[in-house]
């Protein structure tokens, strides 16, 4: 198994939540969200904490639709997996299915008492984490 955490992401339009695994990956761990501009930047973002954090595998949710086609978004997902690969090629990247993460996530804020308003960035690094867990689940 490679040295290092794997670091799950939940990619949107605007923000992106952010989840780390321990080094033994078996559990992920919330860290937070990035909000970005351009691939150029959010792909720095992401360089830096893979650095920071000893990152050897990256773990991106995979919005297929429940008749499991791929709509628009899995589409720019795909596209953000190319960005990935090309700019940190030292970094394994695997897709995840991430069916209804951002429903469990929003599920388990609201049981929390966290109204919906004030859940979008804890949102996505929750989904994030929600991702990231069931992959090192079915390891």
């Amino acid at each position: 198994m490679n040295k290092g955490k794997y670091l799950g992401i939940d990619y949107g339009d605007r923000r992106v939540g952010i989840a780390v695994s321990d080094f033994n990956k078996e559990i992920a761990f919330p860290r937070d969200f990035l909000e970005f501009k351009s691939i150029n930047s959010l792909i720095q973002q992401i360089r830096d904490i893979c650095e920071e954090e000893q990152i050897c595998k990256i773990v991106l949710g995979l919005p297929i639709q429940m008749d499991g086609t791929f709509g628009d978004r899995a589409i720019e997902t795909q596209k953000f997996f190319d960005e990935l690969k090309q700019n940190l090629p030292e970094i394994g990247v695997d897709f995840f299915d991430e069916r209804l993460s951002t429903e469990y996530a929003k599920k388990a804020l609201g049981m929390q008492g966290i109204k919906s308003k004030d859940q979008k960035g804890k949102r996505d690094a929750l989904s994030a984490q929600i991702i990231l867990q069931n992959y090192l689940n079915s390891l």
